[in-house]
């Protein structure tokens, strides 16, 4: 609603509403959490050789006898520490004696431009401590209550507000840069034409894609597959459409093509990474 001078809202619907504000502060980047699973698991075995996925990851253990490896170091999960894992990475796991794990999968946009193949680890505060056993207790309780989704989030937000505050991205720093991703987003799951969006920007192709890369860490061909890729992920967790039917919403077209992508990026196949992720199978007898 539009102030004037006086600093009163001047309402257009004619409202028999008034506000004054000496002052008033607009966040310009709000970040948004999608808690895409929230576990608590007894693990005997826990190896994969190559563990990838375009969300986050967030482990709590109750004990020592887990590892993570990144780029050739060996990073144990440690009882008292929350490890964080950001998209994308690739990383093995293995494990020597049996744990419960408590861990978080989870989105966050805009998004977090560290560097590549990173592993945060941070000893858990006090409260952290206490969220993860609130959590805990919840899912054993009651796996249908919307406490554990919310106790998740502010788990999720505490560790977050830990890393580096300029390594997230401003939503962009060209503003024709965050113009494209918006049409990329309206447009979703339709293809791009990266000619369009450089004339939009009143750029050449070339600089544009150039610029487009060097503010998103991707050309914008790449920034539609990492959409479609997400929506793909997320449906895998919950949804029970078939492989084809995913294909066809996220854009992708036929099945075949769709599993060579989603495989290439996560070295997985879709119906592979289902049996691993899908919120319903673990919910089957003998899954």
């Amino acid at each position: 609603m539009p102030i004037d001078k006086s600093g009163e809202v001047v309402d257009d619907l004619n409202m028999p509403t008034k506000v004054k504000a000496t002052s008033w502060r607009t966040a310009k980047t709000l970040h948004q959490i999608q808690i895409l699973s929230c576990d608590l698991c007894d693990f005997v075995t826990w190896e994969s050789p190559d563990h990838c996925a375009p969300f986050w990851r967030l482990y709590w253990h109750n004990k020592r006898g887990a590892e993570v490896t990144v780029a050739g170091e060996s990073i144990p999960i440690r009882p008292g520490y929350l490890v964080l894992i950001p998209p994308n990475t690739h990383f093995s796991s293995r494990l020597r004696n049996p744990v419960r794990q408590l861990f978080v999968h989870f989105l966050v946009e805009p998004r977090f431009r560290g560097k590549v193949d990173a592993v945060f680890q941070f000893r858990a505060t006090k409260d952290q401590v206490d969220l993860c056993m609130r959590i805990s207790e919840q899912l054993t309780a009651d796996t249908l209550t919307i406490r554990t989704s919310l106790l998740s989030q502010i788990l999720v937000s505490l560790v977050l507000l830990k890393l580096p505050l300029n390594e997230w991205t401003p939503r962009f720093e060209d503003p024709r840069i965050t113009r494209a991703v918006d049409s990329i987003a309206k447009e979703y799951p339709s293809k791009i034409d990266n000619t369009m969006l450089a004339r939009k920007a009143r750029m050449h192709p070339s600089a544009f894609i150039r610029l487009f890369r060097q503010c998103t860490g991707h050309t914008p061909l790449n920034h539609l597959i990492n959409l479609r890729l997400e929506e793909a992920c997320t449906m895998l967790h919950y949804d029970e459409a078939s492989l084809d039917e995913i294909a066809e919403k996220t854009g992708f077209g036929e099945r075949g093509y769709f599993t060579r992508i989603f495989s290439r990026n996560l070295n997985c196949s879709p119906a592979k990474y289902r049996k691993l992720v899908n919120v319903s199978n673990r919910l089957r007898p003998g899954s």
